[in-house]
């Protein structure tokens, strides 16, 4: 078994360049070819705070950990184009490990790792930088929703409900088949770039990603759109696990859907599409249940405040 610190970073950041993919990578930075209407993003993940390296697989851990950064991406109507990668990591860590996470990064062909670094640290963390265009087009924002829009989302919501708990339990008996569905959901999040022309092709301009959950990404939208934003719970899906539980799968976060504003007048964008609420004029943030006001205990995901 090699470590890290058996190979030392220049060895292992040539045998990363030899096995994987990385277009414009090894000067001391990358050159993209011409970009129109770009669009960057970056996010940090770090064990024991984003995953734990036993959730799962080292590839699969990194495919999770890129497409929830390329949801951004989506979420303002781009395509994804290249991608960099700084890890921080502990010379004791096991290189084959580093390798299959690897193995996950270069899992698009679309989106190659161009770059990145390498620092030492005590708890392995990763930032990613993802780079995409929307071609010339307008990209979707948090500020086009308009009074009269009906509120949808591009499927349901839910995937990161007791998912962590569930994890743990399955290191000590075996889930039942709702409850592996539920981890594997969790675990296996799709930038929805497929979603993107269909949107696009209905007139769509503003739109998110539902990260932190979907009550808190319509609280976004409302602030940035100066918009009152009600969601009508009962025509909000929810993955399987989480039938019956409808308020809580919408505070959970992860889901990396979208959620997007389309005025009244416009038809849907096809099948597998759900009609969640709407904007009126005003400000702030309902949720109704059969057209009772709906009291909210947690409206979803803070990076600051305690979990309970």
């Amino acid at each position: 078994m090699r470590l890290l610190r058996d190979v030392g970073e220049h060895g292992f950041i040539r045998v990363l360049r030899e096995r994987f993919p990385m277009q414009a990578a090894g000067d001391d930075a990358a050159v993209l070819a011409s970009l129109e209407t770009p669009v960057v993003t970056t996010d940090s993940f770090f064990e024991g705070t984003h995953f734990y390296r036993w959730w799962t697989t080292p590839e699969k851990t990194a495919a999770r950990l890129l497409e929830a950064t390329l949801s951004d991406i989506a979420a303002m109507g781009g395509e994804p184009r290249s991608v960099l990668s700084s890890i921080v990591v502990s010379p004791d860590m096991e290189l084959d490990w580093i390798l299959e996470f690897y193995r996950g990064l270069t899992s698009r062909t679309d989106c190659p790792v161009v770059g990145g670094e390498t620092v030492k640290g005590s708890v392995f963390g990763v930032t990613l930088t993802a780079i995409g265009e929307c071609g010339g087009k307008k990209p979707f924002l948090r500020t086009a929703v308009k009074p009269g829009d009906t509120l949808w989302v591009t499927g349901p919501v839910g995937r990161a409900l007791d998912s962590p708990e569930l994890l743990e339990k399955g290191r000590k008996q075996q889930l039942s088949p709702v409850e592996a569905a539920q981890t594997e959901l969790f675990l296996s999040p799709v930038a929805r770039f497929d979603a993107v022309p269909l949107l696009r092709g209905s007139g769509v301009e503003a739109a998110i990603d539902i990260s932190d959950g979907l009550f808190s990404e319509c609280i976004h939208l409302s602030r940035e759109s100066g918009v009152r934003i009600t969601v009508e719970l009962e025509r909000v899906p929810v993955v399987p696990y989480a039938l019956n539980r409808a308020v809580e799968a919408c505070s959970a976060g992860e889901d990396f859907e979208l959620l997007f504003a389309l005025p009244r007048s416009l038809p849907p964008p096809g099948r597998g599409f759900y009609m969640v609420g709407s904007a009126t004029e005003g400000k702030g943030f309902a949720v109704t249940e059969k057209g009772t006001d709906k009291e909210l205990s947690s409206q979803g995901y803070d990076h600051f405040t305690p979990v309970n």
